[in-house]
């Protein structure tokens, strides 16, 4: 079994030394004043106030991706030496008591760059350190050609990414999914697509052929991911459906097999849009939770919003966003490809979150669902009322024309995550 992402790693360390050999006048020492004593605790002591501290950490955050070590304790000099034996590299902050006042060893700590916190730290620091952690872990896959026409801005430096955000990438070429595509047995897909059946209300204008083409793209996305170990995947979807034609006699897309993909942890963004993949990742990094994207109304008639409303548009709907079963449908309504519309749950915190093709600042609008409907050409529009005035949604909007989408409300830990990455978070104040 591969390791999970996100795992967020702490170490507690535990200094137990005094700095005065007498208490004369000093507010650091908690001996008796003249009182001559030894330089720190007996180490059965420190122990039970290391482990107290531990205790005291886990009793206030109760999050399952936090994994704490053994404490580690500091009774004399040459401790505090020894440390970075003890320290790996994937810790990701250092838990730390004293006995009283450390500032020497405190400084020596933080020369390591490693976040130091108390056992009182936030639910939302640890969520962004997990966010930060998630993406130095994760690789996206990007498929078919570059630019997106539909997205072409980027960022197309994919060492950029990696330098700016950890997100490894790969670029894989169309043939190459196509030649996989096509070595998929009909007796494989038509397994897969029985299993999906048991999720369908209904299928209205696919045929038998298409479903079967949707189940195999699934499988060549899945095949392509854990062969690559990427966890998030875009494709150039416009020269996706034409080259298809070419490749396999049809055209095909890929929006039902980003449905099951998204539900099973691996993030997925249309028209090869970067920035809304770099965003589906941090979302689902911060929620623990699926995401969707779309095109992004937010003034009236843009995308079918209304007034004092927004919408997110588009074609991908995650099974576990819904109310009900899919009602299977083809592509914009141009008798082609496998899309599905589902009833989105209604008045559900949500947050929407945007990252802007420069890496250095992103929008976070946080909302609740009110309906959706099947749009018939975009097969499902999702209505929004947000936390904020919408007017005022273009002096804090960044990035492409596709927003990305999560249940909760997460802005105060993708403040701090703005923090630890470096990048501005744009909000309503």
């Amino acid at each position: 079994m591969k390791p999970k992402r996100g795992i967020i790693k702490i170490k507690p360390v535990f200094i137990g030394i005094y700095h005065y050999e007498y208490s004369y006048g000093s507010v650091c020492s908690p001996d008796v004043r003249g009182t001559p004593h030894t330089p720190s605790l007996p180490e059965k002591e420190l122990l039970k106030r290391a482990e107290n501290m531990v205790q005291e950490f886990k009793e206030n955050i109760r999050l399952d991706f936090v994994k704490v070590e053994e404490p580690f304790l500091v009774r004399k000099q040459s401790d505090l030496r020894t440390f970075s034996s003890k320290l790996t590299y994937d810790v990701d902050a250092i838990l730390v008591g004293t006995l009283g006042c450390a500032p020497l060893e405190l400084r020596t700590l933080r020369l390591y760059g490693i976040p130091l916190i108390g056992s009182r730290v936030s639910e939302e620091y640890l969520r962004a350190l997990r966010v930060k952690k998630y993406l130095r872990e994760s690789r996206f896959l990007y498929i078919g050609e570059i630019p997106s026409f539909s997205a072409p801005n980027g960022p197309w430096d994919f060492y950029e990414i990696e330098k700016k955000l950890g997100i490894r990438a790969k670029h894989i070429d169309m043939s190459e999914f196509f030649r996989f595509f096509n070595s998929i047995p009909d007796s494989q897909a038509k397994r897969t697509l029985e299993e999906w059946r048991k999720d369908f209300a209904g299928v209205v204008e696919p045929s038998e052929e298409e479903l079967l083409d949707s189940a195999k793209i699934y499988l060549t996305l899945r095949y392509l991911c854990e062969k690559e170990d990427a966890n998030a995947v875009t494709i150039n979807c416009g020269r996706f459906t034409e080259e298809s034609a070419f490749y396999c006699n049809r055209p095909i897309v890929p929006c039902m097999a980003f449905n099951r993909l998204i539900d099973e942890g691996i993030m997925c963004a249309c028209e090869g849009d970067i920035t809304a993949t770099i965003s589906a990742l941090i979302l689902h990094a911060v929620s623990e939770q699926p995401v969707l994207m779309g095109n992004f109304g937010y003034r009236p008639g843009m995308f079918e919003a209304r007034e004092d409303e927004v919408t997110i548009e588009h074609d991908i709907i995650p099974l576990s966003m819904a109310t009900t079963k899919y009602r299977v449908r083809d592509y914009h309504g141009r008798k082609f490809g496998v899309t599905a519309y589902a009833d989105i749950k209604k008045q559900q915190p949500i947050t929407l979150l945007n990252v802007d093709t420069s890496l250095e600042r992103m929008t976070v609008i946080e909302g609740w669902t009110k309906y959706s409907v099947d749009g018939g050409h975009c097969r499902i529009i999702i209505h929004i009322d947000v936390k904020g005035d919408v007017n005022k949604i273009p002096e804090i909007l960044v990035g492409s024309q596709h927003i990305s989408m999560t249940y909760g409300h997460w802005l105060k830990a993708l403040v701090e995550t703005g923090k630890l990455l470096g990048i501005e978070v744009l909000h309503f104040k």
